[in-house]
Parts: C-alpha cells; sequence; structure tokens
C-alpha cells in the first residue's frame, strides 16, 4: 500500500522530467516567423492572465484570511512535526512507520529553521 502510494505520487514527477528532457534536447516549440513567435507570446501573456484571474480573490478579503493564507505553510509544517513527535510515543506503532514520520518532521524542521541554522553553523 505505502508502495503504490509512493510511485502514484512519482509518476507526474517523473513523466514531467521526461517531458522536460525531450523539450532539452529537440529545443522545444519555435517559431519560424515573426507572426507565430507574436502568437506564442501572446499565448504566453494569456496563460499568465488565466492564472492571475484565479489567484485573484475579486475584492478585498478579511485580515483573518490574508493572515491565514500567509502562514498556512508554517501552520501545516508544524502540524507534521507534531504529528511526528506523536507517533514516537504511541505503544505498537511499527518502526517504517515512525521512521517515515520522524523524516517527514524533520524534513519541516528544515523548512521552518534551516536557514538560520546554516547561517549561525557557517560563522564558526
Amino acid at each position: 500500500m505505502l508502495l503504490e502510494t509512493i510511485v502514484a505520487a512519482l509518476v507526474p514527477v517523473g513523466v514531467e522530467g521526461i517531458k522536460q528532457l525531450i523539450v532539452q534536447f529537440t529545443g522545444g516549440v519555435k517559431a519560424t516567423t515573426v507572426a507565430e513567435q507574436i502568437q506564442l507570446q501572446d499565448a504566453d501573456v494569456k496563460r499568465l492572465e488565466a492564472l492571475a484571474a484565479l489567484d485573484n480573490p475579486h475584492g478585498t478579503p478579511s485580515q483573518w484570511v490574508v493572515d491565514l493564507r500567509a502562514s498556512s505553510r508554517y501552520l501545516g509544517a508544524l502540524g507534521v512535526i507534531a504529528a511526528g513527535v506523536v507517533t514516537l510515543y504511541i505503544p505498537d506503532m511499527p518502526k517504517e512507520v515512525v521512521m517515515i514520520a520522524m523524516e517527514a518532521s524533520s524534513v519541516c524542521f528544515g523548512f521552518l529553521f534551516g536557514q538560520r541554522i546554516l547561517v549561525n553553523f557557517g560563522k564558526k
């Protein structure tokens, strides 16, 4: 079950990697005329406008919404760290689950405090 989950999570990454390799070796889509170049640039602009429209809240959101969106990564990281620590205290927890939980906790801890630790570590 765990293996299927990991494979299912890595398939899109692998497909994107293969796609990038193909684009790197073939050079990707290239315009042959100025009109085609303008069409490609217009398509890029329209794609960026569509992404910006998805992110637009259409009005002024409440301050708590702004604060929650700004802190969601940090709250999620703290939740993963807490869940990892909790697995240490659950009896009869399989070692594999504890190891995965602690590894996830260490990744989140590195996200929160990694740059500060590296900066202070380099001064010595």
